[in-house]
C-alpha cells in the first residue's frame, strides 16, 4: 500500500504544473552548464594573470624635511643597509637619514 500511495503522490506532482516549470527549468540549466565546460583533452590553456608591478622606488632628495604634517599615506621606506620598514608619510620616511628611497605603499608583512 505505501508504494502505490508514493507512486500516485509522485504522479500528482508530475501534473503539477509549477513542479514542471521548475523541472524544466533545471535540466535547462544542467545541459547549458554541460555545453559551457570545456571538452575532455582540449588544448586551451587557462588564461594566466600577471600580478600588477610593485611602484618604483623613489629617493629622498636633500635637503632632508625637517617638519612633516601628520597626514598619513603609508610608505614602505628602504633603508641604505636594505631593510624596509613602513613609515606614515614619505615625508616621514625622508625626514629619517637612514632612508634612502620610499615606494608610494606599506610594506608587505611576512
Amino acid at each position: 500500500m505505501a508504494l502505490s500511495l508514493s507512486i500516485s503522490t509522485f504522479k500528482c506532482l508530475v501534473r503539477n504544473s509549477l513542479f514542471r516549470v521548475l523541472a524544466i527549468t533545471f535540466f535547462t540549466m544542467v545541459l547549458a552548464g554541460c555545453q559551457m565546460m570545456p571538452s575532455f583533452g582540449d588544448s586551451q590553456s587557462p588564461a594566466v594573470v600577471e600580478a600588477p608591478a610593485k611602484p618604483a622606488t623613489k629617493t629622498c632628495e636633500d635637503p632632508r624635511p625637517k617638519i612633516c604634517t601628520m597626514r598619513y599615506e603609508p610608505v614602505c621606506a628602504v633603508m641604505a643597509t636594505g631593510r624596509i620598514t613602513t613609515y606614515p608619510s614619505a615625508c616621514n620616511a625622508c625626514a629619517d637619514i637612514a632612508v634612502s628611497g620610499w615606494r608610494p605603499e606599506p610594506c608587505e608583512e611576512l
